[in-house]
């Protein structure tokens, strides 16, 4: 510290530093990515930022040095590099808001060129915008990270907590030995479609696959629907053997409530009391991206983790949104679910008992898959008919896998969270392209009818199937399981599709 600065109070110290630092860049490089947070706080981890916010800083770290090169000033260099944030970060909400073409990004791209070069090339002194833009920037971070720490400080008053039930104590209470208790294996499929849709919407017979699962002892469930037309209430729901109302005594909270009961689940809870080991492979979606309560998580280590839900919507904001599905994430969507099926095929050598959850988005947007597992390069050209021909192929494969390697026999639920979504399915009917829309919203009879009946095959080895019936939905499913195989007596609850807030079932037979 110099002389002078040692005399000078705390205030004009703040004031010298301010006017002789140029903060501002690097505060509005992490802006878009806390705000971006704020906005979706109850339903992302703080763990997701991370990779966002290097590669913000990065960026911006990027042009302030080729900036300064050229102009061999520094206050040069950051009021470019805060040109590049603000139009960077900005194109993504101007595409969206006025519908630009993609191509408009290039022109979008030789503006800021052409800015950059007269900041660069002319001979005007920035120095007095230096502590007016650090005093904005730093309002603007601030103003955001105290909506960050208050969410965090002051959760939701309404704190994820099940209807303790008297057949989850009395489970809990029960001395089973490890050598008896078979493998689980939960497997989501997302918007695997029901084989009667898949028939009279698709034009496809999956006959050939269903009976392959009806041989290996699977209960094929013809008539199931989802029990909500989301996947996070959807997976809620049967991850806690209940209705998310009912679970929580009254309306369903919002999503990051919903996102906790999921992940804190009670057929987690109650599995682990017995001893099981819970192993999560998640996918990208942030719901099931990670799991902190599992006691082993696979297939999103590393750049996987945080190559998620989050990370798409921040691309997409960003000057980056035209190649933000093809070039960032298709390529990712594709290694993530090659990585889920090889581990699952691991798994009979881990030892037991074990409780395998997988959320699989191979019948899932974008389609990165042909038939025979062709890889597309850029996502483009397949259909949703040609993955579920591949999922299937793998889904055979997998079963004997699990089914030959595994001593007990081990319990395999496939189900999807719900159908496909009209508007999602781009599907080949006699040899012409399909899209079937869908409208966000109260669905419509003919949505419902496509988007709500699922995949519900249930392999229950050595159990009586006789209790199972064709209607049976996911909020049943590990409610049947625990009376099968750990002597409970659940009673089943109403086979009911409820809207997403929870307040009430979908009236079906509305025209």
């Amino acid at each position: 510290m110099s002389p002078d600065m040692r005399k000078m109070g705390p205030l004009p110290r703040v004031g010298r530093f301010l006017k002789e630092w140029s903060l501002y860049p690097w505060l509005f490089a992490i802006f878009p990515v806390l705000d971006l947070y704020a906005r979706n706080i109850k339903e992302t981890a703080p763990i997701t930022m991370l990779l966002p916010l290097a590669l913000s800083l990065a960026l911006a770290l990027l042009v302030w040095l080729a900036a300064r090169a050229v102009s061999r000033q520094s206050r040069k260099a950051s009021l470019t590099t805060l040109l590049f944030c603000l139009m960077f970060f900005s194109y993504g909400h101007l595409s969206v808001l006025l519908g630009l073409p993609p191509w408009t990004v290039y022109l979008w791209a030789a503006t800021f060129l052409f800015a950059a070069f007269i900041i660069l090339r002319t001979h005007r002194d920035f120095s007095v915008w230096t502590p007016r833009l650090n005093i904005f920037a730093a309002v603007l971070v601030i103003f955001v990270a105290v909506q960050v720490a208050w969410a965090w400080t002051h959760p939701s008053s309404h704190t994820p907590s099940l209807t303790q039930l008297d057949e989850d104590a009395r489970l809990s209470e029960r001395n089973l030995l490890p050598s008896g208790m078979p493998d689980i294996y939960y497997l989501i499929l997302d918007r695997y479609a029901n084989e009667k849709v898949l028939k009279s919407e698709f034009g496809f017979d999956n006959s050939e696959f269903l009976d392959f699962l009806r041989a290996k002892g699977f209960f094929v469930a013809a008539d199931s629907q989802c029990n909500y037309p989301q996947t996070h209430m959807s997976l809620a729901s049967s991850l806690n053997m209940d209705y998310i109302d009912r679970a929580q005594g009254e309306r369903a909270a919002g999503s990051g409530y919903v996102y906790q009961l999921l992940k804190d689940s009670r057929v987690l809870r109650l599995l682990r009391s017995l001893g099981y080991t819970s192993i999560h492979l998640g996918s990208w979606f942030e719901g099931t991206s990670f799991n902190p309560y599992a006691d082993l998580n696979l297939g999103g280590a590393g750049i996987r983790r945080y190559w998620n839900d989050f990370f798409q919507k921040f691309v997409g904001t960003t000057a980056l949104r035209p190649w933000s599905s093809g070039h960032f994430f298709h390529p990712r969507q594709r290694d993530r679910i090659l990585q889920q099926f090889a581990e699952l095929e691991r798994m009979p050598a881990r030892r037991g008992p074990k409780f395998v959850f997988a959320h699989v988005l191979v019948t899932h947007p974008p389609y990165v898959f042909g038939p025979n597992g062709e890889d597309p390069g850029t996502g483009k050209g397949f259909t949703y008919l040609d993955q579920l021909r591949y999922a299937n192929a793998r889904l055979s494969r997998l079963i004997d896998t699990l089914q030959k390697g595994s001593s007990p026999p081990p319990v395999i639920i496939l189900q999807s969270d719900e159908g496909p979504k009209p508007g999602g399915a781009v599907v080949q009917v006699k040899g012409k392209k399909r899209r079937i829309r869908w409208s966000p919203g109260r669905e419509s009879p003919e949505q419902k009818r496509v988007h709500h009946p699922i995949l519900n095959a249930l392999g229950f080895p050595g159990a009586d199937m006789k209790v199972l019936y064709p209607s049976i939905s996911p909020v049943n499913t590990f409610r049947v399981l625990f009376n099968l195989y750990f002597g409970t007596r659940y009673r089943l609850l109403p086979d009911e599709t409820r809207d997403s807030s929870g307040e009430g079932a979908f009236d079906d037979t509305a025209e």
